[in-house]
């Protein structure tokens, strides 16, 4: 099977599982927007290397089979940080990670994060007026970067985390950066040639500025 296919199946499980979550509940406005969903889901595994995209393919096929929801595991595992008092109360619902879970997911966090604060910085338009960065800015409402994407690797099998590191670090060797490559996939389903391009047109079109009582961009214009 080729990259090409496995992150379809991949997006396709993930679709069903996101919305799948609060079942029976009301239904968020991006539960209903597949092609956002599918557009951004392919940016990011289509930068992994087809190892590491295989390897999460099988863990997502090992959840179905065992009635497990990792978009929603993923969720729980963000609220350790966003709302504490809620994941005690939800994390014996779901598998742990073990320690070497942990330890693999936050040195990925923190190389995507340095790479993460590096695009904030050459594109803050495109980039810096979606989530905040760091998990100590998470609010009511805001989940910042960090608080997302360590909940996301928390929900990754060990065999998956230790393949996804080795590609991140593969890329840094190279010059390349992980963040950058989904950044870039990511404008380019909304049609960008380029980042220039996509920061460029962000910066024409936003409300940041002196001329809106701002001087940059800042939680009020996400």
């Amino acid at each position: 099977m080729d990259t090409a296919d496995v992150v379809d199946k991949i997006v396709l499980l993930e679709w069903d599982m996101f919305r799948a979550v609060n079942e029976g509940g009301p239904r968020a406005l991006c539960q209903e927007d597949r092609l956002t969903f599918e557009g951004m889901r392919r940016a990011q595994f289509l930068c992994w290397s087809p190892d590491a995209a295989a390897s999460y393919l099988e863990d997502l096929e090992s959840a179905v089979s065992e009635g497990r929801n990792l978009v929603n595991e993923k969720y729980i595992h963000m609220m350790e940080y966003s709302a504490p008092d809620l994941y005690e109360a939800l994390k014996r619902t779901i598998p742990l990670p073990g320690d070497s879970q942990i330890k693999l997911a936050k040195e990925i966090s923190d190389k995507m994060l340095d790479e993460t604060a590096a695009l904030y910085e050459k594109y803050p338009f495109v980039s810096g007026c979606g989530r905040p960065l760091r998990s100590e800015e998470d609010a009511s409402g805001i989940t910042s970067v960090e608080t997302y994407q360590l909940g996301e690797l928390l929900s990754y099998s060990e065999k998956t985390l230790t393949l996804l590191k080795a590609h991140l670090m593969k890329l840094a060797e190279e010059g390349s950066s992980l963040a950058k490559n989904i950044l870039e996939k990511s404008v380019g389903y909304y049609g960008y040639a380029t980042l220039e391009d996509a920061e460029a047109s962000a910066r024409a079109n936003s409300r940041c500025g002196p001329e809106n009582g701002c001087d940059g961009c800042c939680t009020s214009c996400r």
